[in-house]
């Protein structure tokens, strides 16, 4: 992105977006990683909290404490550009009415429809509140970029670079579809193109949803779920995604 460009942002959360991009975290896990390594924290809660977080603050859901944008900004190199560095002050001033000084406290952003480049999405229509997986898929069908209503009684896919799991247990560990105005993949295309795990295999999830960074909302996805046999650590690449996995022994096992 050019530097003449940064001037076109007028909400901060579409210029963390568009930077995060830029400086190559489409996915949240790389990014969270290096914000709990700035912070000093290590732990498992701290990721899924950071990784939460910052898909929060990308989509506009809620507005970071000061001392987090900071962090951000050293992370995502605002300071290189003078430009960027004036754009992301000001947006992010705005959101606190145009007062420099954050609250101690984060608070949720307003709230309002979905977004589909730069422009204001209606949710789809009613009739499809209470519909039956067969209405949910017709509805993916039509690409309506909001999230189907119905999509809740779905599992949900959260994007975590480790996983931990125990001998015999299960978990959805990605999510795909067929482009951002497409419908849940179809299992038959992915199943080939997965890798062979040492510690367990990787089965068909079903339905799921899963924030999608690249196309900036939340969507129906084909899930890949991991089920873990055998105890050990590996790492994996699951349809060009990262995963470092490790299976410990059942509960009162001998490992």
């Amino acid at each position: 992105m050019d530097m003449q460009d940064w001037g076109r942002f007028r909400d901060w959360s579409a210029l963390l977006d568009a930077l995060c991009r830029l400086r190559g975290y489409s996915e949240n896990a790389e990014l969270a990683s290096a914000f709990c390594r700035q912070q000093g924290r290590a732990g498992e809660r701290d990721f899924q909290a950071a990784e939460k977080n910052l898909r929060d603050w990308r989509l506009g859901r809620r507005i970071p404490l000061r001392r987090n944008a900071a962090i951000l900004a050293r992370l995502l190199d605002v300071e290189a550009e003078p430009l960027l560095k004036r754009r992301w002050k000001e947006t992010y001033r705005a959101l606190h009415g145009g007062n420099a000084a954050s609250p101690e406290q984060e608070a949720p952003a307003a709230k309002r429809p979905p977004v589909e480049n730069g422009r204001w999405l209606p949710r789809m229509a009613l009739v499809l509140l209470m519909a039956p997986t067969a209405g949910l898929l017709a509805a993916i069908g039509m690409n309506d970029p909001a999230l189907p209503d119905g999509a809740g009684a779905l599992p949900t896919v959260a994007y975590n670079a480790r996983a931990f799991l125990s001998v015999g247990t299960q978990k959805l560990i990605h999510g795909v579809v067929e482009g951002c105005d497409g419908a849940p993949a179809q299992w038959a295309d992915i199943a080939p193109r997965l890798p062979e795990s040492r510690t367990g295999i990787l089965v068909d999830g079903g339905l799921a949803t899963k924030m999608m960074n690249g196309c900036g909302r939340e969507m129906v996805v084909r899930a890949v779920k991991f089920i873990a046999l055998r105890p050990g650590v590996e790492e994996l690449m699951v349809l060009d995604t990262y995963f470092k996995i490790e299976v410990s022994p059942p509960p009162g096992g001998s490992g």
